[in-house]
């Protein structure tokens, strides 16, 4: 009954591994996806520090609207990095979840085996005890 035990608690153990481990890989690939958006945001911003200045006459009409292009698409780049967050952390919180059951179900089961040795040792010494007393009748 306790091999049956140990194997169904060991069971659960792994598939809570499981789910931890897969959410990691959602959330880094969202945290990627977040450092890509901001990445594309600051080259924005840089290129536009860089290229938003009028050095002509005829470019002045361009780099207006170059500059509202740009700042349009820094905002739409952080809004979308924004709009994942809410996400990256749901994602933590889940694995933090998963990680806190997963570490409980190996308690559980580090406690079971722990009180199933003890089991054993006072067996196997009762057995000793038992053993012991009948060779000493015997002997007498």
């Amino acid at each position: 009954m306790a091999s049956r035990r140990d194997r169904a608690l060991g069971l659960i153990e792994r598939l809570h591994r499981v789910e931890v481990e897969a959410r990691a890989v959602e959330l880094g690939s969202l945290r990627d996806r977040m450092a890509d958006l901001e990445r594309q945001s600051a080259e924005t911003a840089q290129a536009l520090a860089r290229d938003g200045r009028i050095t002509s006459i005829e470019t002045a009409p361009y780099v207006g609207e170059y500059i509202r292009d740009a700042r349009a698409q820094i905002g739409a780049l952080d809004r979308a990095r924004q709009e994942l967050e809410p996400q990256a952390e749901a994602l933590e919180e889940a694995m933090r979840e998963g990680f806190r059951e997963m570490k409980t179900v190996s308690t559980v089961a580090a406690r079971a085996r722990l009180r199933a040795a003890k089991d054993r040792a006072a067996r196997e010494a009762a057995e000793t005890d038992e053993m012991v007393l009948l060779r000493w009748g015997r002997d007498r």
